[in-house]
């Protein structure tokens, strides 16, 4: 495993406050909907999971 200094990972991904790109997915329906139609300006949290199997 390789260790990594904390301030090297601050420096990773975007800088606070810049906007979520828009995205689309299926919703439980089948029905395509984009990320900021569904929030409407409302915050929001995206949660990515690796998967459910090692």
């Amino acid at each position: 495993m390789m260790k990594v200094n904390s301030t090297d990972m601050a420096q990773i991904g975007p800088a606070v406050g810049v906007p979520f790109p828009d995205f689309q997915l299926p919703d439980a329906g089948g029905e395509t909907i984009s990320l900021h139609a569904w929030r409407a300006g409302r915050p929001a949290l995206v949660v990515f999971y690796r998967s459910a199997k090692w």
